[in-house]
């Protein structure tokens, strides 16, 4: 499901480099768009696009469907279609880079992979460590599970838009 296309409205779920998100934008002036920038700064998007109502992080979603969303005002419809389409929205009210649970998870899982680079531990000791320690319910490598592009991609972003060193991404993403 990478558009979801109703009334005047697109829901774009894909992942896709900033351009490509740029030209959904563009190819679609005449519907309200919500798009997943769970890897950019959606404020960025806000400024360029009056046809973008919203975004949301869907990174990190899984079988729970649980997603950040935020909203240049209160979209109703758009709130009980991703309903319908099974997800659990949390409405946002500050928006930045990488929303809130994506840009915490990087960071966790990037630093699970420092710990494995420096020898620390093994992969299967961190992710025990995470869910018995602090009861998440997957570990690290098990969240970046084949979403290393999405993860590096996020740390990229939140290092060029605020130049904190604590986003370089460890080599083993």
């Amino acid at each position: 499901m990478t558009n979801v296309s109703f009334e005047n409205y697109l829901l774009n779920f894909g992942f896709g480099t900033k351009e490509e998100k740029r030209e959904i934008l563009r190819a679609n002036p005449e519907k309200i768009v919500v798009m997943d920038l769970s890897c950019y700064d959606p404020q960025d998007f806000y400024a360029e696009f009056t046809n973008l109502a919203g975004s949301f992080a869907a990174l990190f979603c899984d079988e729970a469907k649980k997603i950040e969303v935020h909203f240049r005002e209160r979209h109703d419809d758009i709130l009980k279609k991703l309903i319908e389409l099974g997800f659990k929205p949390l409405e946002v009210s500050i928006i930045s880079c990488g929303f809130i649970f994506p840009r915490t998870i990087v960071q966790i899982i990037n630093e699970a992979h420092f710990a494995l680079e420096e020898g620390v531990a093994g992969r299967e000791d961190i992710n025990r460590a995470m869910r018995f320690g602090v009861n998440y319910p997957k570990g690290p490598f098990e969240w970046s599970a084949g979403r290393e592009l999405f993860v590096r991609t996020l740390l990229e972003e939140l290092l060029t838009k605020t130049q904190d060193k604590r986003y370089v991404a460890s080599n083993l993403i």
